[in-house]
């Protein structure tokens, strides 16, 4: 796989169990059996961004390159929070209770997420799903605020230019 996905679509993913160089890391697993599911489906998916994450643009991956981020998805049981963090662009862990004091949250809907994942075109599903509102950046922090604007500048530049 040698398609590039976005800085964002990588907090779609981090929903999954990540390698680090100690073997999984999972903070605050108290899961239901569904978000287990869900946890492990994505679980190729993160370590295929994390393979490709040093070749995607900057404007991408560099506004989260060392940060914690929360990604909340929705399904009709409710809300799963996944806090993220990121170490030089990559996922290393995820908190199952979210992080406290998150730069962005990124929320999405069960079935966007799994869309995402399954898609041969994650890339183009998730712009879809920004366009849509099924999938949301917002900043909790300034910079928080500042950097999310700007993986939207640079998506929006992407519909306008055609690419």
């Amino acid at each position: 796989m040698t398609r590039p996905l976005p800085a964002a679509l990588a907090l779609l993913a981090a929903a999954a169990l990540v390698a680090s160089a100690g073997g999984l890391v999972v903070a605050n697993a108290d899961l239901t059996p569904a978000e287990v599911n869900l946890l492990f489906a994505m679980r190729e998916y993160t370590l295929t961004y994390n393979e490709y994450a040093d070749r995607l643009p900057g404007w991408v991956t560099g506004p989260f390159e060392d940060e914690k981020v929360n990604l909340h998805i929705t399904s009709p049981d409710g809300v799963l929070v996944i806090g993220v963090t990121f170490q030089d662009r990559k996922i290393v862990q995820f908190d199952a209770k979210g992080c406290p004091d998150p730069m962005v949250t990124v929320t999405a809907d069960n079935a966007t997420v799994r869309e995402v994942m399954t898609s041969d075109r994650p890339f183009a599903v998730f712009r879809s799903a920004m366009k849509h509102g099924t999938v949301t950046i917002e900043g909790n922090t300034l910079i928080g605020t500042l950097r999310a604007g700007m993986v939207g500048f640079g998506l929006r530049v992407m519909d306008l230019l055609g690419l």
